[in-house]
């Protein structure tokens, strides 16, 4: 267990600089025997495809399929990446630089493409630096530039091979290097690197204690220069504090097995048996993977994994191009044409470009009928989706039009056939969506049902205002009372109790007026009363009224009320003594 028996820390600062979108990408995994290190920066502004990841996780794929330090395998890994973003740049071309360094935690190897470094450091100082592909670089092979000079010179960015390139493209390896305790490997892109001298790579490495300290060293020095612009940058630190110690015997071990294997060599024939033997292994291993390749893309289809299929498919379709396999080339090349139509048409589904989903499901339904892998049932399941889909939103798009215009009932109506249909679909995104339009519709419908209503409490309440001003009080109590029932339905509490006020008002108003009326009536019941009284007493007593000399004025008025009834008496007790005993037997009578 090489990894138990050595310490290996890593750490690393990627961030997108002045940019919006960061597009480096930095991956790593560390087995028990060995560990791969993966750092890409995308050269391209997709925004649907990252480059930088699609080729780094290519590579971490690989390896770990099959975890070798062999440069031939590295190479073809770096291939397959290269070849990967060459198919997928549909829309533009996927552009990206990679580094990657295959350790045993003993020794390592390095290739790159592009303008993403590593630096090897060893007790504060440059062991050995990766070259890059730019013409900087070329130019200081060649003598015409300082090897100091190519990070910051103008030629730094223009690249002469990267992945992705129209053409084949180039790489250069870092040859199988020794480490020892206390190394460090530095992965840095062009965001970082162009941006610091070795010097200040060096002092921050003295400064941190780890690869944590260094990382986040190296990203504050870049900072502090305040430039203007920083492009994406990233930095991973791998500081080998303990490798791991080979067993000397297995050195003589190997040796041995290489003297013994040179001996067979020359003994049979040297260069010629082994160009045989390499072309041969060449065909038979690309034989093996056309069969597992199509095996695979074969598998993939089945599980309707289109994109994985077209890959696998591609793969294939190479090995049968390496071993002249033309019948196998045919058919492989049609798998790929019905795979990548539909690929494709799921890629317009998503982007809900309907039109152009059901062309290519078609196209692929077509070209699918020679080949029983393609499930003709899976196919057609997805051009009716397509076509479902396509209905829901035109469904979606009239309702819509309804909604703007004002026609909240025509829209929720639209909106509910949508809801329906979407459903029967399974179209999740759609009902979402028709979910929140219904919904606002509603609200509308709501907010309108609530206008309405306060303009009829508003009326009735005129209603019984202008009742109450008229006196009319029975009116005024029904109008209030119905339009408290309408602000009652609304919630609009605060109104309801306005109207139980003015309610309550009028209820004061009618028991005050009932109130006068009885007040009215028993005065009026009283006077008649006293009045019947006087009238009997008067017809009872006829010689006082003669000798009283009392005019016919006094007795009018002794009809009249209590009061006027005493002061005809006082008149009548002026003329004799009989008269004004009977008046005082009058008065209280009255009284």
């Amino acid at each position: 267990m090489r990894r138990e028996n050595s310490d290996v820390k890593t750490a690393f600062v990627s961030e997108a600089g002045s940019l919006l979108d960061n597009r480096d990408y930095f991956a790593y995994t560390e087995l028990d025997d060995m560990a791969c290190y993966v750092l890409a920066d995308g050269l391209d502004e997709d925004q649907q495809q990252r480059s930088a990841e699609l080729a780094a996780k290519i590579i971490l794929e690989n390896f770990m399929e099959k975890p070798t330090m062999s440069k031939w395998r590295i190479r073809r890994w770096l291939k397959e990446a290269h070849e990967t973003l060459k198919f997928e740049s549909r829309r533009m071309r996927l552009k990206a630089s990679l580094l990657v360094v295959v350790t045993d935690y003993t020794k390592y190897v390095c290739a790159s493409s592009g303008n993403t470094r590593l630096h090897h450091l060893r007790n504060g100082r440059l062991l050995l630096k990766s070259n890059d592909q730019s013409l900087a670089q070329i130019m200081a092979d060649r003598g015409k530039l300082a090897p100091d000079r190519v990070y910051h010179h103008e030629e730094s960015s223009n690249l002469m091979q990267y992945l992705g390139m129209p053409e084949g493209f180039g790489m250069s390896f870092v040859r199988k290097t020794r480490m020892v305790d206390g190394d460090v490997l530095l992965l840095s892109s062009a965001g970082l690197w162009k941006g610091l001298d070795l010097t200040e790579i060096l002092d921050s490495l003295s400064e941190a204690k780890g690869p944590v300290e260094f990382t986040d060293t190296l990203e504050e020095v870049l900072l502090s220069k305040q430039s203007y612009y920083y492009d994406n940058y990233t930095a991973a630190a791998v500081y080998m504090n303990k490798v791991y110690q080979d067993d000397p015997k297995k050195k003589w071990r190997i040796i041995r097995r290489i003297l013994i294997a040179a001996l067979i060599f020359f003994v049979l024939g040297g260069g010629v048996l082994w160009a045989t033997y390499r072309n041969i292994e060449k065909k038979a291993e690309a034989a093996a993977n056309l069969v597992e390749y199509q095996q695979t893309g074969d598998q993939y289809t089945q599980q309707g994994d289109y994109s994985k299929a077209l890959k696998s498919y591609s793969e294939a379709r190479n090995a049968a191009i390496k071993i002249k396999d033309r019948l196998h080339k045919v058919t492989l090349t049609d798998k790929m044409k019905i795979a990548q139509a539909l690929v494709d048409g799921d890629g317009h589904l998503k982007n809900q470009e309907y039109d152009k989903a059901i062309i290519s499901y078609q196209s692929a339904q077509k070209q699918a009928e020679n080949y029983p892998i393609f499930s003709e049932a899976d196919i057609q399941k997805k051009l009716d989706q397509t076509k479902s889909f396509a209905a829901v939103n035109e469904t979606v798009k009239d309702a819509d039009l309804k909604f703007q215009s004002g026609e909240y009932s025509a829209a929720k109506k639209l909106y509910e056939q949508a809801s329906k249909e979407a459903t029967q679909a399974s179209y999740t995104d759609a009902q979402k969506d028709v979910a929140t339009k219904l919904n606002d519709t509603q609200a509308k419908l709501d907010d309108i049902q609530q206008q309405t209503q306060e303009l009829r409490a508003e009326k009735q309440e005129k209603r019984g205002d202008k009742a109450l001003d008229a006196g009319n009080y029975d009116l005024a109590v029904d109008a209030y009372g119905d339009a408290q029932g309408i602000y009652q339905d609304i919630d609009k509490l605060e109104k309801v109790l306005a109207m139980e006020r003015k309610i309550s008002k009028v209820e004061a108003e009618q028991d005050k007026l009932a109130e006068e009326a009885k007040s009215a009536a028993d005065a009026a019941s009283a006077a008649s009363a006293q009045a019947a009284a006087a009238a009997a007493m008067n017809s009872s007593m006829p010689a006082a009224a003669s000798g009283t000399g009392m005019n016919p004025a006094g007795t009018a008025a002794n009809t009249n009320s209590p009061d006027t009834v005493a002061s005809g008496t006082s008149g009548t007790a002026a003329g004799t003594g009989a008269g004004t005993q009977y008046g005082l037997t009058d008065s209280r009578i009255a009284r």
